[in-house]
C-alpha cells in the first residue's frame, strides 16, 4: 500500500492515496485509511470532506450493533466519474462505460469494420462511443477519459499501432491522437494482453494476486500479474506467445503462423482450416475476420451440440493450449492460471474440463495450478481499458500512456 505525506503540497497525491483506499477497500472508515495511508487524523479528516463534497465518495450506514459510536463506513460514489474503454479486435469491437465504482454500466459489441483504412474503423470507434455516452444519459463532462485495449505491437509512449498482423495497413497508425481529435477525450492506448490482465485484477477481493493471464480472442497472447503488479515489458508489448512450439507433429495448415506453435493451436482462423480440412464447413474468407470468428462459433456450437469430429478439433486444441500454458507456469512459477478474452466463453465448455489435469502435467517445480475461466468474461479487454483511464486520473501514480 502506498503511504502519503502530511505536507500540505502534496495534498493531491494524498487524496488519490485515500480515493484509492476507499476504491479497493469499499467500506473503510477513517481510522482505517489513517492506518492505511499513514496519513494524521485531521489531514484524512479534511481529505474525506473534500471527497464527500466533490461527490466521489459517500458515506455509508453502519453495520451490526457495536457498542459505542459506531466507525462509519466510506464507500465509492459510483456517479462520481466515469470512464469509457474500447477493445479492438480484429473480428469484434466492444464498447464499456464504467463508473467510479468499477461497474460496467453500459456495454455493446460490434462486429469491427473489415476496411483497410484505419481512418474508418477511427470513425466508427468515435461514433460507437459517443453513441454510448449519449444512451447512458450522462454528462459528457463526467467522462474522465478513453481507454483503448488494441493487439500488438504497439509504441504506447507515442500511442501508435505500429503493424498489428490482423489489421491490414495499420502501420504506424497514430491511434491515441486520431481518437483524442475524434472524440475530444483524453486518450490512453494499451495493449490488449495488458489490459485484460488489469481488469481480472482489479475484480479479484484476494490481497495478494500472483497469475498469468491467457488471451484467447483473434490471436492469442499472455499477461502476468506478480504481486498485484501488471507486468509490462521493457516496451509494453509483453506477452507474444503465438509462435510458442506446443506439438511439433502438428499438421501443416495453409497460414502464415508457426506450424506446431500456440496460435495454431486455438486462434478462430487456424481451428477453422482445421474444421474445412475434414470437411465439416466451408472454407471462409480468410481475410474477413469476422466471417472467420463466426465460422468459429459454428465450430463451437457443433461441439456443444455433441458432434464428435467438433469436439475432438476443440480437444485437441485443449491440449496444445494446456502444454504452452505448463511452459508459462514452468518458467514464472505463479500458482493460477486465468483464461479469458472473446473467444473464450465459446472454447470453455470443452476446454474448463480438462486444461486443468492437464496443465498439471506439464508441471515441473509445483504439484498443481489453478486454472480458471476470467471473472470479467468477453469485456474483459475493454473493462481493463476503462480502468487504466480511472488508474490514470485517481490512482496515486499516474499512467504515462495519455494524451488530453
Amino acid at each position: 500500500m502506498r503511504r502519503g505525506s502530511n505536507q500540505l503540497r502534496l495534498a493531491d497525491y494524498n487524496q488519490a492515496v485515500v480515493l484509492d483506499v476507499v476504491r479497493r477497500s469499499p467500506g473503510v472508515s477513517r481510522a482505517d485509511l489513517q492506518r492505511e495511508s499513514g496519513l494524521s487524523s485531521q489531514t484524512i479528516s479534511n481529505i474525506t470532506r473534500r471527497l464527500i463534497d466533490d461527490r466521489l465518495i459517500r458515506e455509508s450506514a453502519p453495520e451490526g450493533n457495536a457498542r459505542g459510536r459506531p466507525s462509519i463506513p466510506l464507500v465509492i460514489e459510483p456517479d462520481g466519474a466515469y470512464s469509457v474503454g474500447v477493445h479492438i479486435d480484429p473480428a469484434r469491437l466492444t464498447v464499456v462505460l464504467l463508473d467510479l465504482d468499477g461497474q460496467v454500466r453500459l456495454g455493446r459489441q460490434e462486429r469491427t469494420p473489415q476496411a483497410t483504412n484505419p481512418s474508418e474503423t477511427t470513425t466508427f470507434i468515435a461514433d460507437a462511443v459517443d453513441g454510448l455516452i449519449t444512451e447512458a444519459g450522462i454528462d459528457r463532462a463526467q467522462v474522465l477519459g478513453l481507454g483503448i485495449a488494441a493487439p500488438g505491437p504497439l509504441d504506447v509512449d507515442a500511442g501508435l499501432l505500429l503493424d498489428p498482423p490482423q489489421l491490414p495497413n495499420w502501420r504506424n497508425v497514430r491511434l491515441r491522437a486520431d481518437l483524442h481529435e475524434a472524440t475530444g477525450l483524453p486518450v490512453l492506448l494499451d495493449k490488449d494482453v495488458t489490459a485484460a490482465a488489469t481488469a481480472e485484477l482489479r475484480s479479484s477481493e484476494e490481497r495478494s494476486n500472483t497469475f498469468v493471464f491467457l488471451y484467447l480472442g483473434s490471436g492469442v497472447g499472455a499477461s502476468v500479474v506478480l504481486d498485484n503488479h501488471v507486468v509490462r515489458g521493457s516496451t509494453n508489448n509483453i506477452g507474444e506467445v503465438g509462435d510458442l512450439l506446443v506439438d511439433p507433429d502438428a499438421e501443416q495448415l495453409e497460414w502464415s503462423g508457426r506450424r506446431g506453435g500456440l496460435a495454431a493451436a486455438c486462434v478462430p482462423e487456424a481451428l477453422v482450416l482445421q474444421a474445412a480440412r475434414v470437411g465439416l464447413m466451408p472454407l471462409p474468407n480468410l481475410n474477413d475476420y469476422v466471417a472467420v470468428d463466426d465460422a468459429c462459433s459454428t465450430l463451437c456450437d457443433l461441439a456443444s451440440a455433441g458432434d464428435a469430429v467438433a469436439s475432438r478439433i476443440l480437444r485437441r486444441a485443449a491440449r496444445r493450449v494446456a502444454v504452452g500454458l505448463g511452459v508459462l507456469v514452468n518458467l514464472l512459477d505463479v500458482p493460477r492460471v486465468v483464461i479469458g478474452g472473446p473467444l473464450w466463453s465459446r472454447l470453455s465448455p470443452e476446454f474448463l474440463p480438462v486444461v486443468p489435469d492437464l496443465v498439471g502435467r506439464e508441471l515441473v517445480a509445483r504439484e498443481r495450478v489453478m486454472v480458471q475461466g476470467s471473472a470479467v468474461g468477453d469485456q474483459v479487454a475493454a473493462v481493463g481499458a476503462a480502468e487504466l483511464v480511472m488508474d490514470h486520473f485517481l490512482a496515486p501514480r499516474a499512467s504515462a500512456l495519455m494524451m488530453g
